[in-house]
């Protein structure tokens, strides 16, 4: 096992926590699922909404709440599966306790967006720009898609052997 000798500076600091969010990216489906909704709901509430900074700070808010749930689920389960290879009851406990934070971050997230964003009016010109521009829409999605699903593309080549 590898010493440490001393405190890290600042910069290995940050660099440990971008890594840590770049693995959870590349290897956690749902946090790009969130990261992904995380986008179109910033990009829609500056296009369309007037919004006061405390409205913001909210979104901000519930934003990271639900990031940072996921984040540390994905920690929880890492490490429940060093400790515990084989099955074990707590271990799923744990493992179903961490998801539920999900859970419960993302349901609050839903709830603070409709109570933000249940506009009609504002809705209907959100629609009618996206049915106008269809194309560039349809694109923007498949784009969204594709960078969801590609991380898993090596495993999924690998099962209907095509690697």
């Amino acid at each position: 096992m590898r010493r440490v000798k001393g405190p890290y500076s600042l910069k290995k600091s940050f660099s440990f926590a971008f890594g840590g969010v770049a693995y959870a990216l590349k290897h956690e489906r749902n946090l790009r699922i969130h990261f992904a909704v995380m986008l179109y709901v910033l990009y829609f509430s500056i296009r369309y909404y007037d919004f006061t900074n405390v409205e913001y700070a909210l979104i901000l808010l519930v934003i990271g709440f639900v990031i940072t749930c996921e984040m540390v689920n994905t920690a929880i389960e890492k490490t429940v599966d060093i400790e515990t290879p084989v099955y074990n009851g707590l271990a799923k406990i744990a493992k179903d306790v961490a998801a539920g934070a999900v859970l419960v971050s993302s349901v609050t997230a839903v709830a603070v967006s409709l109570l933000l964003f249940w506009d009609l009016v504002i809705l209907s010109v959100i629609l009618a720009d996206i049915v106008d521009q269809l194309l560039i829409w349809g694109l923007l999605l498949s784009v969204t898609i594709l960078w969801i699903i590609w991380p898993r593309r090596n495993a999924i080549m690998r099962k209907f052997g095509r690697d």
